[in-house]
């Protein structure tokens, strides 16, 4: 922006004029560039020989790519989990999870470093399970391989989902009291001011859901129930064999 002051006899005005090109509006030539020191063309080899070279073909890994210098490992501490301080990249549930990029292939941080640090080669169907219950930890010691059933079961027990084990004991209690499901929706709602549906009240008391808390009296019952339902099943089939065919009542004229 250059600034012009024009004096008047009453009064000194000042008008800015915008130089959007300095060529058109000055009238002189156009300046040249400065050239670059010679410490900054230093600087920069340096750097690009820092720089970790790209690998080449596809879902391969060199050992010229260092994962490790971007990560924070706390100076090799095995308790405190280490952070990736790279780039960052949406999971299969919408949340961020540490990315790199090789062989222009995405991978899970934490999978390469479990590789990189065991030598073991994951399988199809390996998944990673963390102890510490962070997914974006890349402390190897933290890292465990399992199937995708261990992860689930690893997610239930440590009450990541779904309610908490307190609240599935209370319900518990109450059934083995006799209380219905109706009268137990309607105590945790007053109580804890939960809005349970009455159906699943009814799967805690026969064993479909919550499975892995221990609970005696719900195996007792579920096996009760699995037993007299059989019986029914085996006495009708015996009194009338054709209650077991199912009959197509459709005529030729329905599509």
């Amino acid at each position: 922006m250059v600034c012009i002051l024009l004096q008047d006899r009453s009064h000194i005005a000042v008008a800015c004029v915008h130089a959007t090109n300095h060529r058109h509006h000055c009238g002189s030539e156009e300046v040249d560039k400065k050239p670059i020191p010679a410490h900054v063309i230093e600087q920069r080899a340096k750097q690009k020989l820092q720089r970790t070279k790209p690998l080449r073909g596809r879902r391969t890994r060199g050992e010229d790519y260092d994962v490790f210098r971007r990560i924070n490992m706390h100076d090799g501490s095995k308790e405190l989990c280490w952070e990736w301080l790279g780039a960052h990249g949406k999971g299969t549930r919408e949340e961020y999870r540490p990315r790199v990029v090789l062989g222009r292939t995405h991978y899970y941080v934490y999978r390469v470093v479990f590789e990189l640090y065991t030598g073991y080669k994951l399988q199809k169907g390996d998944v990673i399970r963390h102890s510490c219950d962070h997914s974006w930890c890349c402390n190897p010691h933290h890292i465990t391989v399992g199937r995708q059933a261990d992860n689930v079961r690893d997610m239930l027990e440590r009450e990541r989902v779904g309610m908490k084990h307190f609240h599935v004991k209370r319900i518990m209690q109450m059934l083995e009291l006799g209380c219905t499901a109706e009268f137990v929706a309607e105590k945790m709602r007053e109580g804890y001011n939960m809005s349970l549906d009455v159906s699943v009240i009814r799967k805690i008391r026969l064993r479909k859901v919550y499975k892995h808390i221990a609970w005696p009296w719900g195996d007792e019952y579920a096996a009760q129930r699995r037993t007299r339902l059989n019986d029914l099943k085996n006495s009708r089939l015996a009194g009338d064999p054709a209650c077991a065919i199912i009959h197509n009542h459709t005529s030729k004229g329905d599509t």
